[in-house]
């Protein structure tokens, strides 16, 4: 019976533990980290003795290694990675899986050879950004969790390059889009696109509601009364019940979370999916509860099916617990005193053991989690008919419901696995044996690894030589016999063919010897095969030393350009009097008389979300706009929970967001400014559909450019035949000029302005911006200075916590406020966008007008304010005020600092919850 195709099973493992617990489980895949650079910092993760153990050990069980090098990497940073990747490939890794463009740029130069995955963190979400990884020579992609099933079959129906697709299938879940969430780098410095993420999704909020001032600045609020408070807390993805769907879709892999989960996790996991898989290969597959049940009982938060398989918010949210709930047994029904029992009714197949881990929760009168404790079972229960009684240490109160939270028969079978394979043997072996004149044996050995096509010969002489019986001479069985034991490794040695001679002796200990020989040296050539050659290796070597002296010079270079930068700067003060011209494109450049260009001082360029904002900021002189139109949502006679999410006319939602902004181009014509449409960062693929079409039937030049967010939205534009400019938004996650150098590959020659990470500290920003400017001068940059700005997305509807009433008041004000609070009084503001996915912004305003000077050494072409979700007066005040720091700037007059500064109260004053700078003085936490 043929087998039915199954995707590969790919296994995460944060430890050698790990690693061994996932191969001998029955991974095809693993995925590990080094030390540096991987997005799960608190695993103990690997060393590079490590890793080159690991992958040794997986690739004689037939098993790949995909190591992940998926975190963003900073300018200074670029020459470490550049090591880290030579390591990687010369261990022998099957591939690498990378979030920063420029890392991907890096090792296309540096190690072609390494297959390149492109990480969730990349946030591919949308057939375009597959088919742009496709083009870009990527093997795979590791698509957004929020991809569904059919939007997975509608991508492959439109790649027209093969690309691997991969989806998670088992473990924890953001909640935000991966690579979108700066929520716990905003707030404390930790940075999830540095693998340093406080999950902040996984504390209490509050939901809270209340109107705004003429500045949009909020007022004391209201609490809403909501019976759960872990409003960010996603239940753990788990599709083990929907395999058989999986496995029909054009799905290459799928992956289980949980690097940071101990090895008996990785085993029982692993173990039921690999089990499952089989079977249904073999066409014989059905959930079975006891699975189920094994997966619980692992960890587990609630479970979900998740974006991939169409689940609703509620399934998705486990906003009552963000612990681990584990496998519910029963309720207490019952307590004797006598034997100080508490009783249980038995309600499932599942009974706990001595060792168990049990939790007890009591609930309330509303329902909510009044009292928890847990323990671990230092007796093993008693069962009589249909009840079960338990020896605890402490009276539980009837009526408290009860779950196993760890198994300890899973645990010791899982570290039993660990240290004694259960795999069959995948490397047959086939020995020839002769003997030479001198009595040597000459052993020729024939490797037929079951995951290879080709067969690996060796053939090697002996180091002893044998001799004349005396009195009891070896038989051919018994050398047969000693040779044959390989137990412990992954070799069976099928067929042992002897040209024995007869009547030799050579102590037991020799055999043995041998049989370590032969079993060593096809280890080593099978490894050899899986790695690179030496030649290779030593030409990678050779590049690597010169992109070294590269990176070198090119810090020297950068020096001698700030320094050159500053000389300029003094002379330009020197010739303040000379005429000053203005540019068509709003830049103000200072020259001499000879015409030479000294410098640049910046301009500013705001985000607006309504028609009267942009006329606002005309009003105030800004001459170039980022116009994102916010679509009211009209839930008149419908359900909101439907027409929001499942049933929006995207052709009515078109039509007015075509007519918004041909109302807005017209104000932008009047004044002679620039009008660039910014779309979402994530965009749908019905969002660039519609999207194409509206741009494809503007008037020429009506807008001047399209700002993008996503990969996906990119390809879009660049192979759209409307003329534009692009602008990457700080969505892009740009870090280090090689991402530049990779969005601009295959050549955008269109690609007017970026903008720079807003995590990137001051120091970094220097290297970056300068660095930039010398390879695509026709490039301007541009870095968020003032605003709330946006935390994280998801594609969760916060908002179906509330009841329909005040879910339908929400969208008929736009003008209340709402948001959540955490424990530190810290209110996040919160939007929800037409199609129903929620914006967490910042809970302080970024505030970076005293730091203009410092921008404007730096070499920046815009600083750009964002005013989405603000009033008209807000617009204007910070428009004026940002004015005001530029022209004072530029004057470089005596106490500029203490100037700035009393302009900075002033923003203070009308900013949502304060003012910050962010990380562009304290940076991210790097302590790897």
């Amino acid at each position: 019976m043929s087998l039915n195709h199954i995707p590969e099973l790919l296994a995460p493992a944060g430890s050698i533990e790990s690693l061994k617990a996932a191969v001998n489980s029955g991974a095809d895949a693993v995925y590990i980290s080094g030390k540096k650079f991987g997005a799960r910092q608190f695993a103990r993760n690997f060393s590079q003795d490590e890793m080159e153990q690991a992958i040794e050990y997986a690739h004689l069980r037939g098993v790949k290694v995909y190591v992940t090098v998926n975190t963003l990497v900073k300018e200074s940073e670029l020459p470490l990675v550049a090591r880290n990747l030579l390591e990687i490939y010369s261990s022998g890794a099957d591939a690498i899986i990378v979030q920063d463009l420029g890392v991907a740029r890096l090792a296309k130069q540096l190690v072609p050879q390494l297959d390149l995955h492109c990480s969730t963190q990349m946030t591919i979400h949308n057939p375009q950004g597959v088919n742009w990884a496709a083009e870009n020579d990527f093997k795979r992609v590791v698509l957004a969790r929020e991809m569904s099933l059919e939007d997975i079959k509608k991508t492959a129906r439109q790649i027209p390059r093969k690309i691997e697709l991969e989806v998670f299938a088992h473990g924890a879940i953001c909640y935000s889009y991966s690579g979108q969430c700066l929520i716990s780098s905003f707030i404390g410095g930790r940075s999830g696109n540095r693998g340093m993420c406080a999950q902040p999704c996984r504390k209490k909020y509050q939901l809270i509601t209340g109107n705004t001032d003429k500045y949009g600045k909020y007022q004391e609020g209201r609490e809403i009364p909501l019976k759960d408070h872990y409003l960010l807390s996603t239940r753990d993805l788990a599709i083990y019940s929907h395999l058989d769907r999986i496995s029909e879709a054009p799905v290459d892999s799928i992956k289980i979370e949980g690097r940071m989960r101990p090895p008996e996790y990785v085993a029982n996991v692993v173990k039921v999916y690999r089990e499952a898989l089989d079977s249904i290969a073999r066409g014989q597959w059905k959930v079975r509860e006891e699975d189920v049940s094994k997966l619980k009982m692992s960890f587990n938060r609630g479970t979900t099916k998740g974006w991939l398989m169409g689940a609703s918010y509620q399934s998705m949210m486990g906003r009552s617990n963000p612990g681990n709930r584990g496998l519910y047994l029963s309720k207490v029904v019952n307590y004797d005193k006598k034997n100080g029992q508490t009783i249980l009714k038995i309600k499932t197949k599942v009974n706990p053991e001595k060792g168990d881990g049990i939790l007890f929760k009591q609930l309330d009168n509303e329902g909510k989690s009044d009292n928890l404790w847990g323990t671990i079972l230092e007796h093993s229960p008693e069962v009589k008919k249909d009840y079960l009684s338990l020896k605890l240490r402490k009276k539980v109160e009837i009526g408290s419901s009860v779950y196993i939270t760890r198994r300890k028969s899973l645990i010791d079978w899982a570290n039993h696995l660990v240290s004694n394979p259960q795999l069959p043997h995948q490397i047959s072996l086939d020995l020839q044996i002769d003997w030479n004149r001198e009595m040597v044996p000459i052993i020729k050995v024939t490797a037929s690894p079951a995951w290879q096509d080709n067969n690996v010969e060796i053939e090697f002489k002996a180091d002893f030589a044998m001799e004349k019986a005396i009195k009891q001479p070896l038989s051919q069985e018994t050398i047969i016999k000693q040779l044959k034991k390989t137990g412990g490794t992954p070799f069976l040695i099928r067929s042992i063919s002897l040209n024995y001679p007869g009547d030799l002796f050579t102590p037991i200990g020799n055999l043995n010897h041998l049989r370590r020989q032969i079993l060593q040296r096809i280890q080593d050539k099978i490894l050899k095969t899986n790695k690179p050659s030496a030649k290779d290796i030593k030409s990678i070597r050779t590049q690597f030393s010169q992109l070294t002296k590269d990176f070198n010079l090119e810090e020297s270079v950068l020096e001698e350009s700030s320094q050159e930068r500053y000389s300029l700067k003094k002379e330009s003060m020197a010739l303040k009097d000379k005429p000053i011209f203005t540019l068509k494109d709003g830049p103000i450049i200072n020259q001499t008389d000879s015409g030479e260009k000294i410098s640049r001082p910046i301009n500013l360029a705001i985000y607006v979300d309504g028609t009267p904002s942009v006329e606002a900021a005309l009003q105030a002189g800004c001459r170039r706009i980022y116009f994102q139109p916010k679509i009211e949502v009209n839930t008149e006679g419908k359900s909101p929970h439907a027409c929001l999410k499942h049933s929006h006319d995207y052709k009515a939602y078109f039509y007015r967001m075509d007519l918004l902004i041909r109302e807005a181009a017209t104000l932008c014509q009047d004044y002679g400014s620039d009008l660039v449409w910014k779309w979402p960062d994530i965009t749908s693929r019905m969002f660039i559909s519609g999207a194409i079409h509206l741009l494809n039937n503007l008037p020429q030049k009506s807008i001047s450019g399209v700002m993008f967010g996503g990969i996906g939205a990119l390809w879009a534009l660049q192979n759209n035949s409307y003329p534009v400019n692009l602008h990457g938004s700080g969505s892009m996650n740009i870090w280090n000029h090689l991402t530049v150098e990779q969005l601009l590959s295959p050549h955008v020659s269109s690609l007017k302005s970026i903008t720079l990470s807003p995590e990137l500290p001051r120091e970094e920003l220097k290297k970056v911006v300068l660095k930039i400017q010398s390879i695509v001068p026709h490039c301007e940059l541009e870095f968020m200075v003032q605003g709330n700005l946006e935390a994280l997305v998801s594609e969760d509807c916060l908002l179906q916590v509330m009841g329909d009433e005040m879910f339908v008041e929400k969208f008929n004000d736009p003008h209340q406020f709402l948001g959540i609070k955490d424990i530190k009084n810290r209110i996040f503001p919160v939007e929800i966008d037409a199609e129903c996915r929620t914006h967490i912004s910042n809970s302080v305003e970024l505030c970076h007008l005293d730091h203009i000077p410092s921008l404007q050494d730096m070499g920046f072409g815009h600083l750009v304010i964002d005013s989405r979700n603000k009033p008209v007066d807000y617009v204007l005040t910070m428009l004026s005020t940002y004015q005001k720091a530029l022209e004072l700037t530029s004057q470089q007059g005596s106490q500029l600092g203490k100037k700035l500064n009393s302009l900075k109260k002033k923003v203070k004053k009308i900013s949502n919850g304060g003012i910050t700078s962010g990380n562009f003085l304290r940076g991210v936490n790097d302590d790897y």
